[in-house]
């Protein structure tokens, strides 16, 4: 058991150590450089490094020779030609070769008699299975490293990292203080001239060692378990509430920070370097974006869990489920009351009315996963209850005459500061609230009813030019009344 336990040492240390020379390698001569020998250099290195790793035997040997010969001639051509078309190609055809190679090269491999499918889809699987075994190989490195107790809080830890990295980039956006620290972190990274080739080294080094380990899918000889690729991924209890702990932590610091302009300085006031266009088109987005990602992550976390974790999950699992929710729930808040400053200073519109439509529905959804969180999580009920409250939201809005409130709220708007689009009102709105601006045409000034009047009746002309004779089953509850509307408003 000794012996086997060093031999799986000894083959994670070859993978690392032939992975981070091809990152290095390509760090050196790769990163911010034209084409030339370089490309033929890191090809011919990292193929034979894939060799080293892989020991194939004869008839995978075989299997490889045409994708890999070719991969390497055509990377010496790089260092021949200066055609900018044919690099473009070299680049692309020898990536898809060394792809088609990861396929071939098990020695259970059902695609050594590759055919078209096989060619054409070779790119895409060959990433995704480089992908797959990078993540593995963290593993590896976890568990050969760890202790029984750090290692399920070690693999948290890099599987929340980046959740909570593109959380915090997105919050970012949406609020001043959280963009001026991203900006002052950019900043100091970028004053680092050698920053970028080291980062790119790494990533090289990562997706090389990974691209080695998805070799070896489906080897028995040789292989060791402990760095095997498994069809399913050894996400545990303790993992997934690190996942949750951590994007929890993320999002509530976003929300303090949205309480404290509540009573302190707004961005969007004079000073703040922020209008409220921005204030709000800038949150709006990426807050619903961040909404809508948590909820798919906590149905995420509640599936697929080991069965050694089942009966302890629904207990770990609920509060940091129910944390991050809440931390959400506030978010969407904060995106409605982003929206709604807008609306008071700019007017309202339908899309504006259907992006607060759609945080409702958002909210509507959490609360049915926050019911499943507590209850029993079952994936097909869920779905059932989300797609009941999302045909519902939808039967509201074909139901309820959106148009036509959009019409009252800026005749309203109106009233109280002056202001008004008159164009917005007849080219954005559909016919559905022309019957709401007729009616509200008394409550104008003189200079805007007339602007309105005349619109309408300029789109109706032009609309009559091109309209046919409609049929009886053509008739239209609110396109009738709007045309009834209309020529009553010609005809004076």
């Amino acid at each position: 058991m000794a012996a086997l336990h060093l031999s799986e040492n000894m083959r994670l240390s070859l993978l690392l150590a032939l992975g981070v020379l091809s990152g290095t390698l390509g760090a050196l001569v790769l990163f911010d450089a034209r084409p030339g020998i370089n490309w033929t250099v890191w090809t011919v290195v990292t193929i034979a490094g894939l060799l080293i790793y892989r020991r194939p035997d004869s008839a995978a040997l075989k299997a490889l020779a045409l994708p890999l010969g070719f991969a390497a001639v055509l990377a010496i051509g790089a260092s021949i030609t200066t055609t900018e078309i044919l690099t473009v190609f070299i680049a692309l055809i020898v990536a898809s070769l060394l792809a088609l190679a990861l396929l071939v090269a098990p020695d259970e491999s059902p695609v050594r008699g590759y055919g078209a499918a096989y060619i054409i889809t070779a790119p895409l699987n060959g990433l995704a299975r480089s992908i797959g075994g990078a993540v593995s190989a963290i593993e590896a490195v976890i568990d050969a490293s760890g202790t029984t107790r750090e290692k399920p809080l070690l693999r948290g830890a890099l599987i929340a990292t980046p959740f909570v990295v593109i959380l915090a980039l997105l919050f970012a956006t949406a609020d001043p203080l959280l963009a001026r620290g991203r900006d002052a972190i950019f900043e100091a990274l970028t004053t680092l001239d050698a920053l970028p080739r080291i980062i790119f080294g790494v990533l090289l080094s990562l997706f090389v060692v990974g691209a080695y380990l998805a070799s070896q899918r489906g080897s028995t000889r040789g292989v060791p378990a402990m760095i095997s690729i498994s069809p399913r991924a050894r996400i545990g209890l303790t993992e997934r509430r690190v996942v949750l702990y951590a994007t929890a932590a993320t999002s509530w610091l976003f929300v303090l920070l949205q309480v404290s302009y509540l009573f302190a300085t707004h961005p969007a006031n004079a000073g703040s370097g922020i209008t409220f266009a921005e204030y709000a088109h800038r949150g709006f987005g990426e807050l619903t974006i961040a909404a809508t990602g948590v909820a798919l992550l906590i149905v995420a976390a509640h599936q697929q869990l080991l069965i050694t974790d089942e009966p302890r999950a629904h207990s770990a699992l609920m509060w940091p489920s129910l944390a991050l929710l809440g931390a959400v729930g506030c978010i969407l808040f904060s995106a409605f009351h982003r929206m709604s400053l807008y609306e008071d200073a700019y007017g309202y519109t339908t899309m504006r009315v259907y992006a607060q439509a759609y945080m409702v529905l958002t909210l509507a959804v959490l609360a049915v996963v926050g019911w499943h969180v507590v209850h029993d999580f079952d994936v097909r009920t869920l779905a059932r209850g989300v797609m009941a409250v999302s045909l519902s939201t939808l039967v509201v809005l074909v139901f309820w005459n959106a148009d036509a409130w959009v019409a009252r709220a800026n005749v309203d708007r109106y009233a109280q500061t002056g202001k008004i689009d008159v164009d917005y009102l007849v080219r954005g709105l559909s016919p559905d609230a022309y019957p709401t601006l007729i009616a509200a045409l008394p409550r104008l000034g003189p200079v805007e009813q007339q602007q309105l009047r005349s619109a309408l009746v300029k789109k109706f002309v032009a609309e009559s030019s091109k309209r046919r004779s409609a049929h009886w089953y053509e008739w239209n509850l609110r396109r009738s009344r709007a045309t009834t509307v209309q020529i009553a408003a010609a005809s004076r």
